[in-house]
């Protein structure tokens, strides 16, 4: 039996993508939910492939790291005071103003698809987006219900 996925909200006030995940990396690395090697991993496959989305009501990105980074599964969310510039995922060139990210802990990659298609699916209503960047974290967790759904059906 596995454990039920972890559910993180940090709070920051970073003024760059590579400050905004050291937060977020020194925020998995306390929890015990990834291993050292998550922020070169993550920071590397960013570059590589941009996970910045605009659903015209809002810009948000997801980042997602391979599953031998990840040591126990789960979902981040992360809201920052001041927005941090990622690329669109279907245009590298261009850059998105983004101040919710959503980091999905994958340990099972068959389950990234599911969990992406989840995240993805919440943030094209527009009040889903401003409940993830402005609810209790208690909120937080019953909004992501779906995607923590898909994550615990890696067990």
């Amino acid at each position: 039996m596995s454990e039920a996925p972890k559910f993180i909200v940090v709070d920051a006030d970073t003024d760059s993508r590579e400050a905004l995940y050291q937060s977020v990396n020194a925020r998995l690395l306390a929890e015990g939910a990834v291993r050292d090697t998550f922020l070169d991993a993550v920071s590397a496959r960013e570059e590589k492939y941009p996970t910045g989305l605009d659903f015209g009501h809002c810009q948000v990105a997801i980042p997602h790291i391979d599953p031998e980074h990840v040591i126990t599964p789960g979902v981040l969310v992360c809201r920052n005071a001041q927005t941090t510039p990622f690329c669109a995922m279907d245009d590298p060139e261009r850059e998105l103003a983004v101040r919710l990210s959503i980091w999905p802990l994958v340990t099972d990659p068959q389950n990234q698809t599911d969990m992406l298609g989840s995240v993805i699916s919440l943030l094209q209503d527009e009040q889903s987006y401003q409940q993830l960047l402005t609810g209790t974290p208690e909120e937080l967790q019953e909004a992501l219900t779906g995607v923590l759904d898909a994550i615990s059906s890696q067990a």
